[in-house]
Order: C-alpha cells, then structure tokens, then sequence
C-alpha cells in the first residue's frame, strides 16, 4: 500500500514513525527492503523522515498552540490565493496523534509553497551506497559494503562470525534458536558474482544483479528455505529431515541434495529451473502445500508459462556458462540477449529496432568486450550502436 503513498501519508503512518524515531531490527529490515524495492520513492521517504524528527517533542501540542498553529497557517494560504478561512474543529477534534496534524500541515503547505519549506533532501536516511558494490545487509538492518578483493571477519550483531575471502562469505554452523531465526541478505549488483557457503555446508554461486535473503544459521529439523530475486547455481548439502528450499515470486524449488541452477529476475518474468544432478521438486509460489511437487532429473528444466509449469529438455552447459564467466546463446532472441548483456557488463542498453527483439542468435562468448560482441552481432543484422555514459543505444541508419 505504501507505493502510493505522499510524504504527509508517510509522515501519519505509524509504522513509519516508529522506523524513524524507535526503530528495531524487523522494522528496520522492512523499510530498507521497501526502499530498495522503491527507489523512485527515496527523495519522499527523506523529506518525510526529515519532517518527523523535527516534529520530535516531549510532550504533544496545546489546544491553544494548535489553534495558532491553525490559523497562521490560514492566513498565509489566503492570502496565496489557497485554501478558505474554516474552523480548526472539523478537523482536530477527537484523539488525533500529534503526526497526523503535522501530515494536515504538511499538506497544506505543499499545496500552498511547493516543497521547499521542508527543508534540504539530499540529506540521506540511509547512506547512499555506490551502485557498483556489492553489499551484505545484517539482521540488524545495517548494510556492509564487500570489497571483493580483500578479507576480513564480520561480526554480526548477536556475536555470529561470517569469514570473508574474497568474493566468497563463509557462514559457520551454529546452533540457532528455532523461535528468533535471523536473516541476512547479499545484494550483487550488475557486472558482478558472488559466492556463499552457508551454515549448513551448501554453496551459492550469485550471478550479476541478484539478491539472496538466507539464515544465518539454519535450525535442524526444520527446512532451509531461501529467497532468491536473480540468478543462483546451488550445490546443497543433503538432509533428508530439513528439505532446501529456493522461494522465488512464482516457482518454489525442493530439495534434499543435488545441484540445480534457479533463475528469477523479477523484473524480466522469466522463472526456471534447471537441475544438473540429482532430484528437485518444483511448485507455484502461490500454491504452497496444495500443489503436489512436479519431480525433475538431470538435464531437464522447468519453466513457468501461463500459471502453469512445463518441463523440457535442455541443454544444462548453456545453463551453467555464467559460473564460468562465459555468455552462451543458443537459439535466443536478442531481447533476452541485450539483458544479459546488461548484467554481464553492467551497462543500460536501448534497442530501437523493434524487428530485432525476436531475431535469435547463437554463440559463446569468454573473454570478449561488449564492442566485440555487437560487432559480432552486426555481421549477421546490419545496425548501428552508439556508447554513451555506460548506456548503449542500438538504432539502424535511418533512425539517426
């Protein structure tokens, strides 16, 4: 419902007050998890915070202080031509928190003054963090940004010990307390992998622009589920009491010990599975436990189609060429070729040859830059490209 929302509905929600003013660790989490999913939504959620920390006092306002408060505000939308002189009691009357006067207020000023009253925006709530990095969010909401070329041991903020090498986070086995499980998540951003050991032995190789929500430690008897925004090569250790498994928004992955690729970017509706040894069960999302888990082998993959999972055959190197660094094309159309472009280099590209958004290409690329690759490409399709602030715009002749 917050997506909706102006910077007086943020500035009246409780639940935001309580984020700025007494936040803990699950409101924390909530919020940065929001803002991450909303960036568009950042410069309203500081200007908001930023009114309610002014808005900060001991004790609440007088019926006297609000009814100046009031009318001041009146006099000065009347003479902008605004809102007409009316009693402060239609609106104030009965158990109004102290905030949602401030949001009325707020949102008379806005309508009158614009947003400059409120004061500098650029100022943060959260740190802004580059792009570019990759970055480790604790179960308390703080946020640690990895240098993939160096080590160090983290300590988390309930005393766990996370060992980093590199580009690989090493969780060790702990025993955790089946009624406080506690979460920490990885963000890899474009032009970037990752790897993770979790508590339980098993390996996760994070492909460019994925998100991984998992345990810190995972409690015994119980399943390991994890939650998956992206691409990820799992090798899982096996346990036949505590199935693992993979949550993405519409295809669930089941398994008790084998290695499987998962590929979920929620922004692109393209959901499969592809099981490289072993045995995996998949399932809808939206079905949990009513749906009977479909069964895969090795070498098959199962995809989501029109609310409805199908399996086929496939090639299962054309799957696993990202853990090597590799990109490789088998038949695709250039539309899901540009996106993984995109993510393999960390570059916007914008193709406006609508013709070309289904041509299908075939090859396998290593070592070769982006310019080599599209000119590849323009050997077989005559276009034109230009590169400009990292975004690539691919146009024919007469679009110039």
């Amino acid at each position: 419902m917050y997506t909706e929302y102006s910077e007086e509905d943020f500035i009246a929600d409780e639940y935001f007050q309580s984020w700025i003013l007494n936040s803990n660790s699950s409101i924390n989490e909530f919020w940065e998890n929001w803002l991450t999913n909303n960036p568009e939504k950042r410069e309203v959620i500081t200007n908001a915070a930023n009114f309610v920390r002014s808005m900060e006092l001991d004790e609440g306002l007088s019926e006297v202080e609000l009814d100046d408060m009031w009318n001041n505000i009146l006099e000065q939308t009347q003479d902008s031509g605004g809102m007409s002189k009316q009693s402060r009691t239609h609106f104030l009357r009965g158990k109004y928190f102290q905030f949602g006067i401030a949001a009325l207020i707020i949102g008379v000023l806005v309508a009158v003054f614009g947003k400059n009253f409120i004061g500098d925006s650029s100022k943060s709530i959260l740190p802004e963090l580059p792009n570019d990095a990759v970055v480790l969010k604790l179960q308390d909401g703080s946020r640690k940004v990895l240098d993939e070329k160096g080590s160090e041991i983290i300590t988390g903020p309930k005393g766990n010990v996370v060992r980093q090498n590199q580009n690989l986070l090493i969780y060790n086995e702990t025993k955790q307390n089946a009624s406080a499980i506690q979460y920490n998540e990885l963000v890899v951003p474009y032009g970037k992998k990752f790897e993770i050991e979790l508590s339980d032995g098993s390996h996760v190789f994070l492909n460019s622009g994925t998100k991984l929500k998992y345990p810190v430690a995972f409690i015994r008897g119980r399943e390991r589920k994890v939650f998956l925004d992206g691409e990820a090569y799992f090798s899982v250790e096996k346990d036949v009491k505590s199935p693992f498994i993979v949550v993405t928004e519409d295809l669930n992955t089941k398994v008790y010990g084998t290695k499987f690729n998962v590929s979920s970017y929620r922004n692109e509706g393209n959901t499969s599975t592809v099981l490289v040894e072993g045995s995996v069960g998949v399932y809808r999302s939206d079905r949990g436990d009513n749906e009977a888990p479909q069964t895969l082998v090795p070498g098959e993959r199962a995809v989501v189609k029109l609310d409805k999972i199908s399996v086929d055959k496939v090639n299962v190197q054309k799957h696993m060429a990202w853990t090597e660094g590799k990109l490789f094309f088998v038949d695709d159309e250039f539309e899901l070729i540009l996106k993984e472009l995109e993510r393999h280099f960390n570059v916007v590209i914008n193709n406006q040859i609508m013709e070309m958004k289904h041509k299908k290409f075939t090859g396998t690329f290593t070592e070769e830059s982006i310019h080599d690759i599209l000119r590849i490409f323009q050997q077989h399709t005559s276009f034109k490209y230009s590169f400009n602030n990292n975004e690539i715009t691919i146009y024919m002749d007469d679009q110039v």
